[in-house]
């Protein structure tokens, strides 16, 4: 895809953001979502740069496929203890930061 259609999607993407997050419920659930979802993305992009499988790192930080999916997925929010795990078996650490919403 190149960079031009690249930008228009993500264009697209915020200006129909921008527009739902008027709606208080939609901005609400957003809101309540999103540190969930940062996390799942964190760990995606971790996980893909290590070149593991969702079972080699499940394996790794002793849990199964099926934690690390549903925490990729959005379905559950990476407990601190699976965070600490992942920091400790791969030499890592995790930064928290607490700002002003978007």
């Amino acid at each position: 895809m190149n960079k031009k259609k690249l930008n228009k999607i993500a264009n697209s993407f915020h200006n129909d953001l921008n527009s739902n997050l008027k709606n208080p419920k939609f901005k609400k659930d957003f809101y309540n979502n999103l540190l969930k979802y940062q996390i799942a993305n964190e760990i995606i992009n971790f996980r893909k740069k290590q070149g593991v499988t969702q079972s080699e790192l499940a394996k790794k930080i002793n849990t199964t496929q099926a934690v690390v999916s549903r925490i990729e997925n959005g379905q559950v929010c990476a407990s601190t203890n699976i965070l600490q795990r992942i920091c400790s078996k791969y030499g890592i650490e995790a930064k928290f930061e607490l700002s002003d919403a978007i």
